[in-house]
């Protein structure tokens, strides 16, 4: 299994198990994307928590941290805050079980690296970490300081 396909396994795995589970409310401070399509939403919303899950994970001895979430993974996260915020569940497992991933990754590695950032450097993303924040951007607002 490739190291991106691993990387999308646990997000994936918890978006099918979601299905399951009874409805939750969305998280404060959650910036859902608007306007356009639904695909297009959830895509942006995903590639957005992806981009901070890199950061944070990259980052955490520098003290950033994902912001605190009932949802974990960022597939996972991205359905039940869209649900929570009124979309329909089985439209958005549609959207999921269509979805391209191999888009989603190269969309993560380019938002990263029109920052200065870039996954193969790690250390390079912490200072795309704390100008999120600083700027208050839709990452920046996932991200925390610890």
């Amino acid at each position: 299994m490739s190291r991106r396909a691993s990387y999308l396994l646990v997000p994936v795995s918890a978006l099918l198990l979601a299905g399951c589970a009874a409805g939750t409310t969305m998280s404060s401070g959650a910036a859902l994307p608007s306007g356009g399509a639904l695909e297009d939403r959830w895509e942006r919303r995903v590639v957005t928590l992806l981009v901070a899950e890199r950061i944070a994970d990259a980052c955490y001895g520098q003290g950033i941290t994902m912001a605190p979430s009932p949802y974990g993974g960022a597939v996972h996260r991205a359905t039940e805050e869209m649900v929570a915020a009124g979309e329909d569940r089985a439209a958005l497992d549609a959207v999921f079980a269509s979805h391209d991933f191999n888009g989603t990754t190269a969309a993560v590695e380019g938002y990263l690296a029109s920052r200065g950032g870039s996954v193969e450097a790690p250390q390079s993303l912490c200072p795309v970490g704390e100008a999120e924040i600083a700027e208050g951007s839709d990452v920046g607002r996932v991200l925390t300081r610890l």
